[in-house]
Protein backbone atom coordinates (compact mmCIF):
# COMPACT_ATOMS: atom_id res chain seq x y z
CA UNK A 1 0.00 0.00 0.00
CA UNK A 2 0.86 3.47 -0.95
CA UNK A 3 0.38 7.49 0.34
CA UNK A 4 -1.93 8.83 -1.87
CA UNK A 5 -1.36 13.11 -1.77
CA UNK A 6 -3.29 15.33 -3.61
CA UNK A 7 -1.48 19.25 -3.71
CA UNK A 8 -3.20 22.02 -4.57
CA UNK A 9 -5.41 20.25 -7.08
CA UNK A 10 -7.58 22.34 -9.18
CA UNK A 11 -10.05 21.65 -12.06
CA UNK A 12 -11.20 23.79 -14.46
CA UNK A 13 -14.07 23.11 -17.18
CA UNK A 14 -13.61 26.16 -19.56
CA UNK A 15 -14.50 28.85 -17.48
CA UNK A 16 -16.37 26.16 -14.80
CA UNK A 17 -14.40 25.57 -11.70
CA UNK A 18 -14.99 21.96 -10.42
CA UNK A 19 -11.81 21.64 -7.87
CA UNK A 20 -9.99 24.16 -6.59
CA UNK A 21 -7.33 24.11 -4.39
CA UNK A 22 -7.90 21.14 -2.90
CA UNK A 23 -5.68 19.29 -0.55
CA UNK A 24 -5.31 15.93 0.62
CA UNK A 25 -3.18 13.35 2.18
CA UNK A 26 -3.83 9.71 2.71
CA UNK A 27 -1.93 7.36 4.59
CA UNK A 28 -1.06 3.34 3.42
CA UNK A 29 -3.75 1.13 5.09
CA UNK A 30 -6.32 4.66 5.69
CA UNK A 31 -9.74 4.50 4.98
CA UNK A 32 -11.10 7.50 3.23
CA UNK A 33 -15.12 8.37 2.57
CA UNK A 34 -15.60 11.40 0.47
CA UNK A 35 -18.84 13.07 1.20
CA UNK A 36 -20.65 15.95 -0.21
CA UNK A 37 -23.59 17.13 -2.26
CA UNK A 38 -23.77 16.39 -5.53
CA UNK A 39 -21.33 18.52 -7.87
CA UNK A 40 -18.91 19.38 -4.91
CA UNK A 41 -16.39 18.06 -6.91
CA UNK A 42 -15.79 14.38 -5.53
CA UNK A 43 -15.80 12.32 -8.39
CA UNK A 44 -13.87 14.81 -10.22
CA UNK A 45 -10.99 14.51 -7.62
CA UNK A 46 -11.07 11.29 -7.59
CA UNK A 47 -11.01 10.82 -11.62
CA UNK A 48 -7.70 13.07 -10.80
CA UNK A 49 -6.25 10.99 -8.56
CA UNK A 50 -7.10 7.76 -11.12
CA UNK A 51 -5.84 9.50 -14.09
CA UNK A 52 -8.93 9.64 -15.38
CA UNK A 53 -9.04 13.15 -16.08
CA UNK A 54 -5.75 15.61 -15.85
CA UNK A 55 -5.72 18.26 -13.43
CA UNK A 56 -6.00 21.90 -14.43
CA UNK A 57 -3.22 23.19 -11.48
CA UNK A 58 -1.49 21.23 -8.56
CA UNK A 59 -0.24 17.42 -8.18
CA UNK A 60 -1.08 14.04 -7.61
CA UNK A 61 1.89 12.07 -5.47
CA UNK A 62 1.23 8.69 -4.79
CA UNK A 63 3.91 6.67 -2.91
CA UNK A 64 6.00 9.97 -3.33
CA UNK A 65 6.22 10.17 -6.74
CA UNK A 66 4.41 12.79 -9.02
CA UNK A 67 1.77 11.57 -11.35
CA UNK A 68 0.70 14.16 -13.14
CA UNK A 69 2.04 12.59 -16.48
CA UNK A 70 1.31 9.02 -15.68
CA UNK A 71 -1.58 7.39 -18.07
CA UNK A 72 -3.88 5.53 -15.34
CA UNK A 73 -2.80 2.15 -16.21
CA UNK A 74 0.75 3.29 -14.92
CA UNK A 75 -0.73 4.34 -11.51
CA UNK A 76 -1.18 1.35 -10.06
CA UNK A 77 -4.57 2.82 -8.27
CA UNK A 78 -8.49 1.84 -9.18
CA UNK A 79 -11.56 2.89 -7.43
CA UNK A 80 -15.08 2.06 -7.10
CA UNK A 81 -18.31 3.56 -7.32
CA UNK A 82 -21.65 2.74 -5.77
CA UNK A 83 -22.81 3.54 -9.47
CA UNK A 84 -20.96 2.00 -11.90
CA UNK A 85 -22.16 4.31 -14.63
CA UNK A 86 -19.82 6.69 -13.45
CA UNK A 87 -16.63 4.82 -14.38
CA UNK A 88 -16.04 4.29 -18.22
CA UNK A 89 -16.64 1.46 -20.42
Amino acid sequence: MSTIEIKKITKKFGEFTAVKDADLSVKAGEVVCLLGPSGCGKTTTLRMIAGLERTTEGDVVIAGKRMNELPPEKRDIAMVFQFYALYPR
